[in-house]
């Protein structure tokens, strides 16, 4: 079956200009498994909008010889809203203009619409359930309200993305090396499509909170039963990620047509995609948990020198930055050390040097829950 492309208008943000999501579909629209992939959701971030550009032709190959055994929604850039808002020259894609805040937090937990749609009616089939359940999702998603861009842009996406077997959100950090997101109910996935990116950090969460949208995919599966009077157990049927394509700057030909290649020997592997997708390489370390993330906090504003390298391992307490304050007699005694709070591979660090106070300078993913880290908060803490 020949790729579907459709436009999906959006409201227009002003006279004599026009908005819209390009999407493609491949496969039977009935078939599962479903994939649903995307990128750009922060607009200001560009590996993935390269690495989808290299997907496309894979999966083009593979549906003109009837390779497409599930199904594939791929959006080539999640965001037109955040890719237009440039200041300057510089595409400011992270946050909304409107004040509604962060593009990838707050997504609507559809968990409670869906519950109200199935009670009394699910019974206790797994796969019957399944299906009722994907029906009422998406029927909970065609009801969000569409009174600003932003409310229509989340309503279209998880429109397309809430029935989903698999959804992968495509992002990447400031300065990082590959990583990934996921629920602890997903660790096994979460390691297969870590070894095929050959991700060195591969992060699990009880509960990420901020409603991020791989969240918002993944969590009404679990959440539905404790908006029911009867009992039921559902199972963790979306599996909701965020893959993190290194840093801003990372943006290679040679690494977008590896990472493409890795995530199309996952669609392989998931049976989506026909094909062998060869013997699956060894994860470098086994996943794990969110809240192992030291997070490296600038106390007061200044020009960073940073004494290790993203990719670096190092002990608790090693400098691994030096703040200093240009406003400062005396720069030698004005310099502030900041080191590492546990020992682990410095996971990402600060593209722009001029820190304020508040900023998360670095990461650094141990192995070991830390204590100050809250329950719920992402990296935001």
């Amino acid at each position: 079956m020949a790729r579907q492309s459709e436009e999906i208008a959006l409201m227009s943000p002003s006279p004599g200009t026009r908005r819209h999501l390009l999407v493609h579909r491949y496969g039977d629209p009935e078939a599962r498994p479903k994939a649903y992939i995307h990128t750009a959701l922060h607009a200001d971030e560009w590996p993935g909008l390269l690495v989808l550009q290299k997907l496309i032709p894979l999966l083009d190959a593979a549906d003109a010889e009837d390779g497409i055994r599930g199904q594939v929604t791929l959006v080539p850039f999640a965001n037109p809203i955040g890719l237009s808002q440039r200041i300057g020259g510089h595409v400011s894609g992270r946050y909304d203009f409107d004040g509604s805040g962060n593009f990838n937090r707050g997504w609507p937990d559809l968990s409670a619409a869906a519950a109200e749609r199935l009670a009394g009616t699910l019974t206790g089939d797994a796969a019957q359930d399944v299906v009722a359940v994907r029906a009422a999702l998406r029927s909970a998603a065609a009801d969000l309200p569409r009174r600003t861009a932003n409310q229509e842009l989340r309503a279209v996406i998880l429109g397309l993305s809430i029935d989903a077997d698999f959804v992968l959100d495509v992002h990447c950090d400031s300065e990082a090396l590959v990583h990934t997101y996921a629920n602890v109910r997903h660790r096994d996935l979460l390691a297969v499509l870590g070894a095929e990116l050959d991700s060195p950090v591969n992060l699990l969460e009880l509960e990420a909170g901020g409603g991020a949208f791989d969240e918002a995919n993944a969590m009404p599966w679990w959440k539905i039963p404790e908006h029911l009077e009867e009992p039921v157990a559902l199972p963790p049927a979306c599996f909701g990620v965020t893959v993190e394509l290194r840093g801003q700057s990372d943006v290679l030909e040679a690494h977008a047509e590896a990472d493409a290649a890795a995530l199309f020997r996952f669609l392989q592997r998931q049976g989506i995609v026909a094909g062998d997708p060869g013997q699956l390489a060894a994860l470098g370390s086994p996943p794990s948990p969110l809240d192992a993330v030291d997070l490296v906090v600038a106390p007061r504003a200044g020009i960073l020198g940073y004494h290790k390298d993203v990719g670096d391992w190092v002990k608790a307490g090693e400098v691994i930055a030096s703040l200093y304050d240009p406003d400062a007699r005396d720069p030698v005694a004005a310099r502030l050390d900041l080191s590492a709070g546990t020992d682990g591979i410095l996971l990402s660090r600060f593209r722009d040097k001029l820190a304020v106070a508040g900023d998360r300078i670095a990461k650094i993913a141990g192995t070991e829950s830390l204590s100050y880290r809250k329950a719920g908060a992402l990296l935001e803490d």
